[in-house]
């Protein structure tokens, strides 16, 4: 029996088995990233379409002005509370570079939330300051989420 075409055969299967598994393995990391940044996708989207969706309402609720404080304040409460649940998903899936910005932003508009609950509108002092802050941190958030986005 000659030996040498058993092992030709075998190095061969082995070296095909080898790139098989390596193949494999390559495409499961493939997909695993892909995964991953699906999943950030959709945390960083449902966050910022809360708060967009917060900013929105509560800017049509500051002008309200036949609304009782104390109603004002429990519904301003009330329109922001959904914010709360993305913001924790982002804090735990999102790397530092994300959360960061995406917290300054998030307090932001928690800081418009809190001037429409103390009766405050467009047309108080303390509305433009707050209004250019949610502009600026909006930016660096985006910003820092589509850099996020672009590494994986």
């Amino acid at each position: 029996m000659q030996w040498t075409t058993f092992l030709a055969t075998f190095v061969g299967a082995a070296i095909a088995g080898c790139a098989a598994l390596l193949a494999q393995s390559r495409k499961g990391r493939h997909e695993l990233l892909a995964e991953g940044r699906q999943t950030r996708r959709e945390v960083y989207m449902r966050l910022q379409s809360s708060l967009a969706k917060a900013r929105s309402e509560l800017l049509a609720l500051s002008k309200l002005a036949d609304l009782a404080g104390r109603d004002r304040d429990e519904l301003a409460r009330q329109l922001f509370a959904p914010c709360y649940e993305p913001r924790h998903h982002l804090e735990l899936i999102a790397p530092p570079e994300v959360t960061d910005p995406a917290l300054i932003h998030f307090r932001s508009v928690r800081t418009m939330r809190d001037l429409v609950c103390a009766g405050k509108g467009v047309t108080d002092p303390e509305w433009l300051p707050n209004k250019q802050q949610i502009k600026a941190t909006l930016d660096a958030m985006r910003l820092a989420m589509r850099q996020d986005l672009e590494r994986l």
